[in-house]
């Protein structure tokens, strides 16, 4: 796998920085909002806790297909090439591309280290058509499983001349855990808020196919939300309607209420239909018909209240009450949930509620719930 550095890959960082950086890990990772919808902190945290350039999550849905991506660094264009002509330049039969990193063969971390994936990374299109125009050269890759099958995998990359070793797979392992938690996590009870300051619409034909209008809002939430084989380009206007519209047209077609909620990179995609009227149409038929559809990028709110609770002198475990009561757990579930005593909780409470100027549980709620 190559020879071990002498030095560490990562920044010199006190203990006390390296092990705030991974509590936040682990905090992101038992949210309860999925892998998509935390990959960007995923990629932020994990990058620095190795010490690479760059990182990259890419994962597939329920029935295996890509599904979709985040890089930290890559502009519009290049996402582009990966949103657009998938199929065409990064999936052909016997080519590495980011499908086979996610297949369950080889070291879970640091396949690509071997000199045969080596190779085959060298002579891709990914490699040719992504990962030079970065000055991606080197990489590491953590395969993510779910009942025994891959299903997404986080890339981190660095510059030529500064290959991953040995040390930076020991240094990895331990994160692949919590990075399988935040996949095999997706909780009903999560609570969610918009990104935007209003929601956005686009148009369609009556079956979801043709596309007739699109807000310019519409463009920039769908273009934020890195979406694969849903006919919506990164780096120009979209000419055809998201592939979702036709998921949406069937659920109109039976009578059903039609909204989807679509994991998407750092959070959720919510889509709702509805039908409407065109104007100026002559007879009432299906002809005179129109899809409308609306459109919401929304976050996670426990994202934002652990960012709050990082920057707060608290223990690992006082920061884990705290996001319950945030999350809006019960403070008799505490002792359960926690495995603390009823004079130990107390002692935690009454240091968090010092810590965040409040005097009670409810009030603890509403101070994280307010400050977001």
């Amino acid at each position: 796998m190559g020879e071990i550095q002498e030095t560490p890959r990562a920044p010199v960082r006190n203990a006390l920085a390296n092990r705030r950086l991974l509590e936040q890990l682990r905090l992101i990772c038992s949210c309860g909002a999925g892998l998509e919808a935390v990959a960007g902190q995923v990629c932020t945290l994990v990058r620095d806790l190795i010490g690479a350039d760059s990182g990259s999550i890419f994962w597939l849905d329920r029935n295996g297909q890509p599904a979709g991506f985040f890089h930290d660094c890559a502009p519009a264009e290049l996402k582009d090439l990966f949103v657009t002509r998938f199929d065409e330049l990064f999936s052909a039969p016997g080519e590495f591309n980011m499908v086979t990193l996610t297949e369950v063969v080889g070291p879970a971390v640091g396949r690509m280290l071997t000199p045969q994936m080596r190779a085959q990374f060298r002579a891709s299109n990914v490699y040719r058509h992504l990962c030079t125009p970065l000055g991606h050269h080197e990489c590491l890759d953590i395969r993510l499983e779910h009942e025994g099958c891959g299903v997404a995998v986080v890339v981190l990359w660095d510059r030529e001349g500064r290959p991953f070793t040995e040390r930076d797979v020991a240094a990895a392992q331990p994160l692949r855990p919590l990075l399988e938690q935040a996949l095999r996590t997706r909780r009903e009870d999560v609570a969610w808020r918009s990104l935007g300051s209003r929601t956005a619409h686009f148009i369609t034909d009556l079956a979801g196919e043709l596309l007739l209008a699109m807000e310019e809002e519409a463009e920039t939430l769908l273009s934020r939300a890195h979406l694969l084989r849903q006919n919506v380009p990164m780096a120009q206007s979209p000419r055809e309607a998201p592939a979702f519209s036709r998921g949406l047209a069937a659920m109109l077609g039976q009578g059903a209420p039609a909204e989807m909620y679509l994991p998407v990179a750092n959070g959720r995609l919510s889509v709702r239909a509805s039908r409407s009227r065109r104007v100026g149409v002559e007879g009432d038929g299906e002809a005179a018909m129109q899809m409308f559809v609306s459109v919401d990028l929304e976050t996670a709110v426990s994202l934002h209240v652990i960012e709050q609770l990082s920057a707060l002198p608290l223990t690992f475990l006082q920061k884990e009450i705290a996001l319950f009561a945030a999350q809006g757990g019960a403070r008799s579930d505490c002792e359960d949930r926690f495995g603390v005593s009823q004079e130990a909780l107390k002692k935690h409470l009454r240091t968090i509620y010092e810590t965040t100027g409040v005097i009670n549980w409810s009030g603890l709620r509403e101070r994280l719930a307010t400050e977001l």
